[in-house]
């Protein structure tokens, strides 16, 4: 007999996508029906330029700082010496013994998703990054373009002159033992933090509101991030932003209840349809979860004022819209049974084609078949990148006195 063994080709795409679907996997991100998309879309309006891949503020003075250095090499020499430079900066910062240190697990290979990807976003939405002469982003790959298309002028430190900094706005000086092999802190000095504060105070929200962003009020008030995102000091400093923060934890609580459904409704069809038996772990869990988080998600919201969340964040996808109202309206009415939302969630679901689990169809009988219930996490609220954000915000505030 053969031995049923050979190699697979993988297209560049391909392998993309491969490498995609397990780094989800790796994070817990689950999103079938759409609800990821509440979550991005309020997180984006109170935190612009944020990710939940940034760990610490000075990365946004780093990643500038490495392509400065790159300054008069060619493009293609100037990326490598980059990959080089961050792989470095992460030794450096390991021997540190700093936390949140990212490519930390992976050196002495480069991390998947370097600071200078990760931060990219970030430089602009802050106002480090100089837009172009049509108010364009420029990626990565044109700043090193222009920064190799002339050699700039070099101070005595062998620093580049002004005319290279163009691409972003005046940056604090990097620190004196920046070109050395030595530890480095996160820990910000003084100036640093004057200019990333400065930054950060004036970060709007996005269009077409015209108010200051909920970051930048945070870190105008030198506010001592609270565990919690509903916390009162930070309701009281919302301005604008308060109502729909309410509205926000609301949809963070619905959220829940949604991850929930998904799941028990997946336990309910594999056994009902399939034949085969299934934990009721999920299905046991949504009990509890409509008793933790009903009240909260019908306090602000139902099925006949989601246009105040569209106020807030944008129209919804349809499918994705119907979820909530129908969720909503089984919520306020007290139900348990959620195979009277089946018809909702697998039309949101297909938009995942073939992957989907909820239909009656030869494909979701195999996924569901490949199901593991304590592999899918117990459903929980949207969290609007608040750790990171409160991490940064600390970075900002310095050590307490």
């Amino acid at each position: 007999m053969e031995p049923a063994f050979g190699w697979v080709s993988l297209t560049p795409k391909a392998l993309a996508r491969a490498r995609a679907q397990l780094n989800e996997k790796g994070q817990g991100v689950r999103d079938e029906v759409g609800l990821l998309l509440l979550h991005q879309r309020y997180a984006n309006r109170f935190f612009p330029g944020t990710s939940v891949l940034h760990t610490r503020l000075r990365y946004a003075l780093f990643v500038p700082w490495q392509f400065l250095d790159q300054s008069g090499k060619s493009s293609a020499n100037a990326q490598d010496a980059l990959k080089r430079a961050e792989i470095g900066l992460a030794k450096r910062l390991k021997d540190r013994g700093e936390q949140g240190v990212i490519g930390g697990l992976t050196w002495p290979q480069l991390a998947d998703q370097p600071p200078s990807s990760t931060y990219w976003s970030a430089l602009d939405a802050w106002g480090i990054l100089r837009r172009d002469g049509r108010n364009r982003v420029p990626n990565r790959g044109t700043v090193h373009t222009r920064l190799s298309a002339s050699r700039p002028t070099m101070d005595d430190e062998g620093r580049p002159l002004i005319e290279v900094e163009a691409l972003f706005v005046a940056l604090p000086q990097p620190p004196k033992d920046w070109s050395a092999d030595t530890p480095l802190s996160f820990n910000l000095r003084d100036d640093e933090r004057e200019f990333l504060r400065e930054r950060l105070s004036h970060i709007p929200a996005p269009e077409p509101l015209r108010h200051l962003s909920l970051l930048s009020q945070l870190a105008r008030h030198e506010i001592d991030p609270p565990l919690s995102l509903w916390d009162k000091a930070i309701i009281k400093l919302a301005g604008p932003d308060a109502a729909p923060l309410r509205r926000a934890r609301a949809v963070a609580a619905l959220a829940a209840i949604g991850r929930g459904v998904y799941a028990a409704l997946v336990e309910d069809r594999r056994e009902l349809l399939d034949g085969r038996e299934t934990p009721r772990l999920h299905r046991a869990q949504l009990g509890r979860l409509l008793r933790e988080h009903g009240a909260r998600a019908a306090s602000e919201l139902n099925s006949a004022n989601l246009h105040l969340v569209e106020d807030d964040i944008g129209d919804l996808p349809p499918r994705l819209r119907t979820v909530l109202a129908q969720t909503l309206d089984w919520v306020h009415e007290g139900a348990t049974d959620p195979t009277a939302l089946v018809g909702a969630y697998e039309a949101a679901e297909g938009r995942k084609g073939l992957r989907s689990r909820l239909p009656d169809t030869a494909s979701a009988r195999t996924r569901r078949a490949e199901w593991d219930a304590s592999d899918h996490p117990v459903g929980y609220p949207l969290h609007y990148r608040w750790g990171s954000v409160s991490g940064l915000l600390s970075d900002l505030r310095g050590p307490r006195p």
